[in-house]
């Protein structure tokens, strides 16, 4: 997503940004695929008694639970990267009104 340049400059570039978002996303939606499946195996399992209906439940609850946890950090990462990119845009159109305003004879257009 991000990089030092060699004057110790982060840049980010929005395109990769993008791309790890779409990858993360990606990843979700699988997850939420897997907890489907997860909950199709418990309703069927749910009609059973016995030992392994019992170790079945077990490993299911403790399955959606990872799963779940799982897909939270990952919202949170999307939210976090976001959240980064939408503060260092402000940062840069600040920088940009001041040098623009500052009469240099210098304008950006970025």
């Amino acid at each position: 997503m991000a990089y030092v340049d060699t004057n110790g400059l982060i840049l980010i570039d929005e395109v990769e940004v993008a791309e790890d978002i779409k990858r993360l996303q990606s990843v979700l939606d699988i997850m939420n695929e897997v907890l489907e499946t997860v909950n199709s195996i418990e309703n069927i399992n749910s009609t059973f008694d016995g030992p392994t209906a019992s170790a079945i439940t077990f490993s299911t609850d403790t399955l959606r639970e990872k799963l779940t946890n799982q897909k939270t950090e990952i919202e949170e990462e999307i939210a976090y990267i976001n959240a980064v990119v939408t503060r260092y845009q402000e940062i840069d159109r600040k920088m940009r009104d001041l040098i623009n305003s500052s009469g240099n004879g210098v304008t950006t257009n970025e």
